[in-house]
C-alpha cells in the first residue's frame, strides 16, 4: 500500500511582516511571499506525485516532501533564465514578480521555531560546487541570502569518492543519520558542475500517545494480506466519514500546530482515483472546504477508536522523469537549458534525487527528506581552452600495423561504425 507523506507548511509568517524588492521595483510583503511558498508546495505535490504514482507498483511505498523538493529545486532558480526559469517558476508556483526565493531563509526560520519542546523541525540548504568552475557572485549571493545555503568547493572529477563522502556526510548529519546516502561517486566526473542539496528532519510526540494494540492483517496494494502490529487509541479526534473513505487528524505536541492527517480510501481503486485527482487545492489550507476528500478543516471532533500501524518506510529514487512530465523539461535538455546566471558555461540539470524516511510509533513520528539537484556541463569537459581536441564524430581511416616489421596488417575507412558492447 502506498503511504503518502507530504510535508505542508503554514500559510503565512506569523513573526512580523517584512518587505522584499520585486523585479518591478515595488515591494511585496513576507506574508504574501510565504503564502506563495506554501501554495507552491501544494502545486508541486499535485503535479509531481501523480506522475510518480503512475510508475509505482501496487505494493510500493511512495511518499515525498514537497517542502524539500521545492527548496532543492529552488536553489537552482536564481541561476536560471528564459524558458528554463519560466518552467521552473510555473512548477514551483513561485511568481517572478514577488520572487519568493528571496525569503526562503526567513520562511524556514519560522517553520523551525516550533515553540514546542515536543516538536523539532530542521531545514538546511547547501551548495557543493566544482573547484574547476567559477560561479557568479550574484548566484552565490542569492543562494546564501535567500536560502541560507552554505557553499563549499569539491573536486568532482579528481576525487569523486571524497566528494560523495562529503555530501553524504552532510546529509547524514542533517537527517540525524536517518538518510545516510543520496549520491554515488560513480555519478561524478569532470562534467559535474554542482550538487544542490536540501535536507529536512522532523520529530514530534503525539499530543495524545497511542496505547498498546494487537496484531491484525493488513491488505497490501496487490490484495495480499500480511500481519502487522496496530497501535490503538480511543479519544476525541477531528474525524470525517465520506462516501468513499474516512479521514482523521492527529495533532503533535502541546498546541497541535503540526499534525498528521490520515486519509483511508474504501479500496485500492479508490486510492488510485484519489491519486489521479490530486490538485493544488487538495492540500492548501486556505481552500479547505472546497475538496471533499482531503478537507479536515471543518471536521467535527468525535470520540472514535483508531488503529494505526506502527511502521517504518522509505522512498529513494530519481524524480527526473516525473519532473519532466509535470512540466519542467527545459532544465534537463542540453539544447534548451539556460543556467547562464549561475556560471559562464553551458549547464543543465542532470538528475534530481529524492529520499525520504518515515517512522510512526506509539510515542510519535520521525521523518526526514533529502533532495539533490545535480548540475552538469553540456559543452565539454572543463579543460583549458588551448588544449588540442580530436572528436572522432565523422568518417575516419585507421590502420593496424606491425611497427617492428612495418607490415600493414589492416587499413581502411570507417564511415558507419556499428556500436558493440564492452568486452569482458
Amino acid at each position: 500500500m502506498k503511504r503518502i507523506f507530504i510535508s505542508l507548511a503554514p500559510l503565512a509568517l506569523a513573526a512580523g511582516c517584512t518587505t522584499v524588492p520585486t523585479q518591478t521595483g515595488t515591494t511585496a510583503s513576507s506574508e504574501a511571499i510565504s503564502h506563495d511558498i506554501t501554495a507552491g508546495q501544494s502545486r508541486l505535490a499535485a503535479r509531481l506525485y501523480p506522475k510518480l504514482a503512475e510508475a509505482a507498483e501496487p505494493n510500493d511505498n511512495l511518499f515525498i516532501s514537497p517542502l524539500s523538493l521545492s527548496e532543492g529545486l529552488g536553489l537552482a532558480l536564481p541561476g536560471a533564465r528564459g524558458q528554463t526559469e519560466a518552467e521552473m517558476r510555473d512548477l514551483l508556483g513561485w511568481d517572478a514578480a514577488s520572487r519568493p526565493e528571496l525569503l526562503v531563509k526567513d520562511y524556514d526560520r519560522f517553520l523551525t521555531r516550533t515553540g514546542d519542546d515536543k516538536v523539532a523541525l530542521s531545514v538546511a540548504n547547501a551548495l557543493w560546487l566544482s573547484n574547476k568552475m567559477e560561479f557568479t557572485s550574484d548566484y552565490l549571493r542569492a543562494a546564501r541570502s535567500g536560502f541560507g545555503a552554505t557553499a563549499r568547493q569539491v573536486d568532482f572529477g579528481g576525487d569523486p569518492a571524497g566528494s560523495a563522502d562529503t555530501i553524504n556526510g552532510w546529509v547524514s548529519d542533517q537527517t540525524r543519520e536517518r538518510i545516510t546516502k543520496i549520491v554515488e561517486a560513480s555519478g561524478f566526473n569532470d562534467l559535474t558542475a554542482a550538487v544542490l542539496t536540501n535536507a529536512v528532519w522532523f520529530k514530534a510526540d503525539w499530543s495524545v500517545p497511542f496505547e498498546d494494540g494487537s496484531t491484525y492483517d493488513f491488505t497490501r496494494g496487490d490484495g495480499t494480506k500480511t500481519p502487522i502490529y496496530m497501535m490503538e487509541r480511543i479519544a476525541p479526534m477531528a474525524y470525517r466519514e465520506m462516501r468513499d473513505g474516512q479521514a482523521v487528524q492527529l495533532p503533535y505536541g502541546k498546541d497541535g500546530r503540526f499534525t498528521m492527517e490520515v486519509f483511508l480510501p474504501r479500496d485500492m481503486a479508490t486510492l488510485r482515483q484519489w491519486e489521479r485527482d490530486l490538485n493544488a487545492g487538495s492540500f492548501d489550507l486556505s481552500m479547505q472546504g472546497s475538496d471533499g476528500k482531503f478537507d479536515l478543516g471543518a471536521a467535527e471532533e468525535r470520540n472514535i477508536l483508531l488503529r494505526l500501524p506502527r511502521f517504518e518506510a522509505r522512498f529513494d529514487g530519481s524524480v527526473k522523469t516525473a519532473l519532466i512530465a509535470a512540466g519542467m523539461p527545459c532544465a534537463f535538455s542540453e539544447t534548451c537549458a539556460d543556467f547562464g546566471a549561475m556560471a559562464d558555461a553551458d549547464l543543465k540539470i542532470d538528475d534530481v534525487a529524492h529520499a525520504t524516511f518515515l517512522r510512526v510509533d506509539e510515542k510519535g513520528t520521525e521523518a526526514a527528506a533529502v533532495t539533490t539537484v545535480k548540475i552538469v556541463v553540456t559543452s565539454g569537459r572543463l579543460l583549458p581552452d588551448d588544449l588540442p581536441r580530436m572528436i572522432v564524430d565523422r568518417p575516419f581511416l585507421l590502420t593496424i600495423r606491425d611497427r617492428a616489421s612495418g607490415a600493414l596488417i589492416f587499413f581502411g575507412r570507417i564511415a558507419d561504425p556499428t556500436p558493440v558492447e564492452k568486452s569482458e
